[in-house]
């Protein structure tokens, strides 16, 4: 997942890590100048380990619940991008006859059924050649074929047919079978290679002999080799030959279905140049009836869609837990006032003021908080673990799409610095407000006299309130972010 509330993950997490340093650099500041109150607020943390840890887990819910929601959403950003890499490899834009979806359907075979000459791929390469933004075309013929092994009697409906020219394919990335690398090229007559999910599916192996069922055509073929390779075409079952063979099979003799172009940089970094691709190619394209499709580039912003909407669905749904939890850390910090409520008396009475009581109990929290807030990273990828787990064996019986865990480091400090500044905010807000005391009656324990009505300060918090949960439905229906319209409500 690249973006969080509209900003990109990597830039938000190095911006709130570096707030966050900022913040505690200030509080290192308080401790040098104030090294007795320092001593004062963290001697508990020492002395007492059974009720650190019975706070340190309580405060660590927050933390948990925004890791896990971040790391799930890496893990589905993950899955989708790299089913899309699987699939097209070097690949960036899809050309092909224009009126029809380009895309590449899910099980990896083109939509629409026009070809058009095999020619088209050099005026493409020739218009190309001097922009230097391109590296690779080839001419390709991706289709829906079966495929029954006859050596193994199994037989498999849906296999993605890829074809291309293999002096073409040579800039679209290696072709490995083992430690060996191979080639179209490399294929005799009625020779064919089967990628790994076709080989399970089918239980082939190099030798078998395949019959291949292409609409009405059938042939039979000798299956040469495993191969792994990106940008056949598809990430499920494929079949790969050359492209004249593979014509012939098909009735279509020196048509294509599409012309793969592969962009400088290759891998995802070559979607950034898309758009200067798709004006480039436009003049050539047009007059020959065909398009550009920026298929790499939707697939990666559907995968980061995904991504985002898992992360959302999971906050939307934890940020009930997030509001407790938050009421938990207040709830302790008036509990530790309680708890000392004498002791800070006589501290007031000897002379400290306000805010050292106030610094003696930022001290404290933020022990806790650094604490709680590693703890609650750690658990929260530990539970999208688990989920992500029960996630993948549920979809592997009807599909074949394999999720695959994955955290990004930026999403770990991201919710770790999420997890320290609010938890900090919390404890400092929560530290005012202990900290007004009516000396006398601290010192006897007694209760703390009715305090008087400050209806001006009440309506103005109300107003800032108000205006603030506004502001964030705005946003985020405006945005269409369900996290920030479910804070603004809050």
């Amino acid at each position: 997942m690249s973006r969080l509330f509209g900003a990109p993950v990597g830039s938000l997490a190095a911006v709130l890590a570096g707030v966050l340093m900022l913040v505690l650099g200030a509080v290192a500041i308080l401790a040098l100048r104030n090294r007795a109150f320092f001593r004062l607020g963290v001697r508990n943390v020492r002395r007492r380990p059974a009720r650190t840890a019975l706070i340190v887990a309580g405060s660590m819910l927050g933390t948990a619940i925004i890791a896990a929601a971040l790391t799930t959403g890496d893990t589905m950003s993950h899955t989708i991008r790299g089913a899309a890499v699987t699939a097209l490899g070097q690949t960036d834009e899809v050309v092909a006859a224009k009126g029809i979806d380009t895309a590449l359907a899910a099980d990896g075979a083109a939509t629409g059924d026009r070809y058009f000459p095999q020619g088209y791929a050099d005026r493409i390469a020739q218009r190309m050649r001097p922009t230097g933004l391109v590296d690779g075309v080839a001419p390709v013929i991706v289709e829906p074929i079966a495929v029954l092994d006859v050596s193994s009697r199994q037989s498999e409906p849906e296999v993605t047919l890829f074809a291309s020219d293999p002096a073409r394919l040579r800039d679209f990335g290696p072709m490995r079978s083992g430690g060996t690398t191979r080639s179209l090229a490399d294929l005799g007559p009625g020779e064919v290679y089967l990628n790994a999910k076709a080989g399970e599916k089918l239980d082939a192996h190099a030798g078998d002999v395949v019959r291949v069922l292409a609409g009405r055509s059938t042939q039979t073929a000798r299956v040469k080799a495993i191969v792994h390779y990106d940008g056949g075409g598809t990430d499920g079952a494929g079949m790969l030959m050359p492209l004249a063979p593979a014509q012939r099979l098909l009735g279509k003799p020196g048509l294509v279905r599409a012309v793969f172009v592969s962009n400088r940089g290759g891998g995802e970094d070559g979607a950034a140049l898309t758009d200067q691709v798709i004006r480039e190619l436009r003049p050539t394209l047009t007059p020959l009836g065909l398009e550009a499709d920026d298929t790499k580039r939707s697939a990666l912003d559907d995968a980061d869609t995904t991504g985002a909407a898992f992360m959302s669905m999971f906050t939307t749904f934890g940020s009930f837990s997030i509001a407790a939890g938050i009421l938990l850390i207040f709830l302790i910090v008036v509990m530790l006032a309680a708890e000392r409520r004498g002791e800070l008396g006589i501290a007031r009475a000897v002379g400290t003021r306000r805010r050292h009581l106030v610094q003696m109990f930022l001290f404290e929290g933020l022990a806790y908080d650094v604490l709680a807030a590693a703890a609650g990273a750690l658990l929260g990828v530990g539970v999208a673990f688990l989920m992500v787990r029960g996630m993948a064996a549920a979809v592997a019986a009807d599909s074949d799409l394999k999720i695959a865990f994955a955290v990004k480091p930026s999403s770990v400090v991201l919710a770790y610095a999420l997890g320290v500044l609010l938890t900090l905010a919390v404890v400092t807000y929560s530290a005012g407000r202990v900290s007004r005391m009516n000396i006398v009656s601290a010192i006897r324990n007694l209760p703390e006299p009715p305090p008087e009505r400050r209806r001006k300060a009440r309506w103005v918090a109300g107003i800032i309130a108000s205006v603030l949960g506004a502001m964030l439905i705005a946003s985020g229906v405006g945005a269409q972010n369900a996290i920030t319209l479910g804070f603004g409500v809050l």
